[in-house]
């Protein structure tokens, strides 16, 4: 029997209100009001290196550097590592603009590479070709949060004498192999922007285990300073990236709670996943092979071309599934029209950009309950769009 759509008047699959975000609670209010109340509200007070040295712990990385927020992290990461003017930055057709823009705010060119079918993470078998004389780096996007190929990746940088640097903006807390998104490359990134799985409003990080680069990054983001003189010497054209004191803080009160939080999302989005999978016409987002922890910023699956995407969201909102916006693929945005190579296409990201459908982080911190009714709802609104 087929059952009514919720649109339609019949009964919703998902029951109960799934949680909100950003979440918040005591912690953040007492840590908030604390540093109001120290007058320390730049980056002299407390707030700042704890969180620096709770999330460097946390994820077993050497050095994290705050910042405020993910996109500067990217050009501070490049600028660091003398990348500029001529200069060619491979990055995953299928991803945030920030990542193609960061190069650009630099006189580099980003260079697009198609997308794997399964993890949707950039096809390392396709970066090869997308080298030149020029190519000085390549940014792996934890789409998602699901980790890229690194051990090819870095393979390919190590025969090729380029540079790595991981946004990580999706994947925060994510594990492969023992090792964690931020710590495989010369340098990560990371964004707290308000709708990330760990959030402050507006914030990010870089993070590094090379002392070295660490430096270099330290002096770039306060002002050209080196790390053991705050005063007014200057050796590096530096400018103010600096992360303040109310967003360390609500990152703090934020850190506990994350903690559990990457737990529940794994395990309810390995459930939701593996439901989904049985669902004709849908095709979720593989794990990478060796992946430990998915970071879930989404949950993401492709939509059989057949199914009018745009109907489709329509109805499973309806149901109460937390329907996300989708991006767009890189090549097709305006201010990439100039650096594009004639001819050249990219068919897995064009296929996520039309065809994929993405469910929001907080629903994965439901109860296990409604996770099983997510996929009921999907399950429902597919049987209703192909009996027609």
């Amino acid at each position: 029997m087929k059952l009514k759509l919720a649109m339609q008047g019949g009964p919703k699959a998902i029951k109960g209100e799934l949680p909100p975000w950003p979440i918040w609670g005591k912690e953040e209010a007492v840590l908030l009001k604390k540093t109001l109340d120290s007058g320390i509200w730049g980056v002299m007070g407390d707030e700042i290196p704890q969180f620096s040295k709770s999330f460097a712990e946390l994820l077993n990385i050497k050095h994290v550097l705050p910042v405020f927020n993910g996109t500067i992290a990217l050009v501070l990461a490049l600028e660091t590592l003398g990348i500029g003017q001529g200069d060619e930055v491979i990055i995953p057709d299928y991803t945030f603009m920030a990542t193609a823009v960061a190069p650009l705010k630099l006189g580099a060119k980003p260079v697009l590479v198609d997308v794997d079918p399964n993890t949707y993470c950039i096809d390392p078998s396709k970066i090869e070709e997308a080298i030149t004389d020029k190519t000085r780096a390549i940014i792996p996007v934890h789409l998602c949060g699901n980790i890229c190929d690194m051990e090819k990746i870095l393979s390919i940088a190590e025969k090729y004498n380029l540079r790595v640097i991981e946004d990580s903006a999706h994947a925060h807390g994510a594990r492969m192999n023992g090792t964690y998104a931020g710590g495989f490359g010369d340098i990560g990134t990371f964004s707290f922007q308000s709708s990330k799985t760990l959030a402050c409003g507006e914030g990010g990080a870089v993070t590094t285990n090379s002392d070295e680069i660490f430096e270099k990054l330290f002096s770039y983001h306060n002002c050209g300073r080196p790390s053991s003189e705050p005063n007014y010497v200057h050796d590096l054209p530096g400018s103010n990236y600096r992360l303040g004191q109310f967003q360390a803080a609500v990152l703090n009160g934020q850190l506990e709670r994350f903690k559990e939080q990457v737990v529940i999302r794994d395990r309810h989005g390995k459930l939701l996943t593996d439901l989904l999978d049985k669902i004709p016409g849908i095709t979720p987002q593989k794990r990478a092979n060796g992946l430990e922890v998915h970071g879930h910023y989404l949950l993401t699956f492709m939509l059989d071309k057949k199914i009018d995407r745009a109907e489709f969201k329509k109805a499973l909102q309806a149901e109460g599934y937390l329907v996300q916006l989708e991006y767009p693929s890189i090549h097709s945005l305006g201010f990439m029209k100039p650096y594009l190579e004639e001819g050249k296409e990219y068919p897995v990201s064009d296929d996520l950009a039309n065809h994929s459908v993405w469910l929001y982080h907080n629903a994965l911190l439901g109860s296990e309950k409604q996770i099983r009714q997510m996929a009921e709802a999907v399950e429902k609104v597919v049987k209703h769009f192909t009996s027609k």
